[in-house]
């Protein structure tokens, strides 16, 4: 589900399009908007767009999965696409981080204005030894953009509560119970667009509907510029 902000604060917004939630043991559950088997040109109209000013992205300083200190302050000059990660899932998040390095793909040159950023949604698994090994794992040390950021459970728990994410450890399980939500921030630090990123079974035509929406919207908001 695409929307555009039209002066609402994040928090508000991201809790209302909180749509997807992964689940230990049991297949993401599916409430997204657009259908999972809509060519992306079919997902973008369903979706829309909207002119109306946009909203200041609240700013955070987390860790690196290599150790740097990243703030969302020092990416200015680049659209964020930020999306939120358990860095031990097993289900949806491997494959939203590939929607992800997908869309990047479909990019091209533009690629290298923009930042791909993952931020851990996992009470539990901080350490940036859990970013690194989700990086190696997805073959995504070698996407020069991606960042998977981390820090106390305190930080953490700050950048959940602006963007509207909730996370719950479950029972009898690593993994963390989540909303899948990404955001597209542009290069002057607005929150301008939130997509359901809950990519469902990851069909062929869920992987191209979904990074494509992704794309897109990074590129709306470099044309906004």
């Amino acid at each position: 589900m695409l929307r555009a902000f039209a002066g609402v604060p994040v928090r508000v917004v991201a809790g209302v399009g909180a749509l997807g939630v992964v689940l230990v043991g049991a297949a993401p559950m599916a409430f997204a908007s657009v259908s999972r088997t809509a060519d992306p040109i079919t997902a973008q109209a369903l979706a829309g767009t909207s002119g109306q000013p946009d909203t200041p992205a609240p700013g955070f300083t987390l860790t690196s999965q290599d150790g740097r200190q990243v703030s969302l302050a020092g990416l200015r000059g680049k659209v964020v696409l930020l999306t939120f990660l358990d860095p031990v899932c097993t289900t949806d998040c491997p494959l939203i981080a590939q929607e992800m390095r997908s869309a990047d793909t479909m990019l091209g040159a533009k690629a290298s204005n923009t930042e791909l950023v993952a931020v851990v949604a996992n009470p539990t698994y901080i350490s940036t030894a859990y970013t690194r090994a989700f990086t190696s794992q997805e073959n995504l040390s070698q996407v020069p953009n991606w960042l998977f950021l981390t820090g106390s459970l305190t930080q953490l728990a700050d950048v959940w509560h602006h963007y509207g994410i909730e996370v719950e450890d479950l029972p009898a399980g690593a993994m963390a119970a989540h909303n899948d939500l990404a955001f597209v921030i542009s290069a002057d630090g607005k929150v301008q667009q939130e997509i359901s990123d809950d990519p469902g079974p990851g069909t062929p035509a869920t992987t191209s509907s979904f990074a494509s929406l992704m794309a897109d919207s990074v590129l709306q908001s470099m044309s906004k510029s």
